[in-house]
């Protein structure tokens, strides 16, 4: 799993980076003055998963001033101290403080620990800077080492209620023995119900080489977090797959629009991409940036879902998940819900081969409803324009991925959806 590179790498961090650069992008950057930060309507979490110091050593300003410009919010996870957290800060970025010595405790959970001093040490040192998002503790843990982390998780929010603590869950495909639990449902459930965190993250790679199947249980990964998250109130936050690597593809831009927007339909208020650098281990390939520092084509993809994504952020942050359902052909996966009998659309007229995940919403203020069309067919675009509903409505509009707090009509060719690609409609009753 992903939490191993950060020992298999470590040995890289400590070598000079050797490599030549392309040019920054002449493309007009975001204005920091500008830029929303956490806390504000617009701001979401996107995430440049990874330790950046470790992921491409040598790592310079004009790194950050790229991750930015892609449209990251969160620039992964620091190492470099007070030094790197002055220059996401500098580039309008935010990120999770890395403790290497925090993460070895956490690695023997069966030995003593003063957590409170480690607490005390972060929040010393962190907690003011302006760079500072909050603290990563683990990635995959199994239940064993829950205990360790409630325990230094309750002294960070005691010391520092207002900065996050990043812990991201395994996928559905660990065994109950890489779990440390019978099933993927008690997993959560116990991590939700001990650690009371403040969101439920975890990682699901679906895309593999030579276009085989999607992973099969990866809508079913993607429910059972949901429904655990809305139980517990908390939000969700999905890792995507962003880097070929072992027999997972290296992602078009319409895997991306899926893999991200797969989450959006579901209800997710956070992204994070595995991974944002490429890892200079076995056969990692071609994530946004290379293993020289290089922009490749994933930087623009990603830059184009991102771009997207902040743009529905001002609607969709203020969006609450009522129902996700699928319509499609054929046998029905895990999970991949029927409609039901309240839910608000039926089928697609005229189309008996559509393959669509709908996510219905309610907007948490003016009580709108909401509905976010994704189509999982990653070959061919579709017409939704007969979307059969249960009771029609009086007008539906598209939330523009071009500009922010824009409503644009759904007629014509502004009711297709790209392969992948999703619609996020604003429905209006009588």
């Amino acid at each position: 799993m992903k939490h191993l590179l950060f020992f298999l790498l470590g040995i890289g961090a400590l070598l000079m980076f050797a490599g030549c650069r392309t040019a920054v992008s002449e493309l007009p950057k975001d204005s920091v003055s500008q830029r929303a930060r956490p806390g504000d309507p617009e701001w979401f979490p996107i995430i440049a998963w990874g330790n950046n110091q470790v992921w491409l050593p040598g790592i310079s300003q004009s790194h950050y001033d790229e991750m930015a410009e892609c449209g990251i919010t969160v620039g992964g996870f620091v190492s470099g101290g007070i030094k790197e957290l002055d220059m996401l800060a500098k580039a309008g970025l935010v990120g999770y403080v890395y403790d290497q010595e925090l993460l070895w405790d956490l690695w023997l959970p069966d030995e003593p620990h003063d957590w409170a001093a480690h607490a005390q040490r972060l929040v010393d040192k962190y907690a003011t800077h302006p760079a500072t998002y909050g603290y990563w503790l683990h990635d995959e843990p199994d239940t064993k080492r829950f205990s360790g982390l409630k325990a230094i998780c309750q002294e960070l929010r005691q010391r520092d209620p207002d900065h996050d603590i990043y812990i991201n869950l395994l996928p559905d495909y660990a065994t109950p023995k890489q779990l440390g639990a019978p099933d993927y449902e008690a997993y959560c459930e116990q991590f939700l119900s001990e650690l009371k965190p403040y969101w439920l993250g975890f990682d699901y790679y679906s895309l593999f080489e030579d276009d085989a199947p999607l992973r099969k249980t990866y809508w079913q990964n993607l429910a059972v977090v949901r429904e655990a998250a809305l139980r517990h109130g908390v939000h969700f936050q999905y890792c995507t797959l962003a880097v070929g690597h072992l027999p997972y593809r290296c992602p078009s831009e319409d895997d991306l629009f899926f893999e991200v927007f797969s989450g959006l339909t579901y209800g997710a208020k956070g992204i994070a991409y595995f991974c944002y650098f490429t890892p200079q281990l076995g056969n990692y390939r071609n994530a946004p940036i290379d293993i020289w520092g290089n922009k490749t084509e994933r930087w623009y993809y990603m830059r184009r879902v991102n771009n997207a994504v902040r743009c529905l952020a001002p609607v969709y942050n203020q969006l609450e998940s009522t129902a996700v359902y699928h319509i499609m052909s054929g046998e029905r996966l895990p999970r991949e819900d029927a409609p039901g009998e309240a839910s608000l659309i039926t089928g697609l007229d005229g189309n008996p081969e559509a393959n669509l995940a709908i996510g219905e919403f309610r907007h948490r203020e003016s009580g709108e409803t909401y509905v976010m069309v994704l189509n999982k067919n990653l070959k061919k675009s579709l017409s939704i324009g007969g979307l059969h509903w249960r009771t029609k409505p009086a007008k539906v509009e598209v939330v523009s991925q071009a500009r922010p707090n824009v409503f644009q009509n759904f007629v014509g060719e502004g009711d297709w959806v790209a392969p992948g690609h999703a619609q996020l409609l604003r429905v209006i009753w009588e």
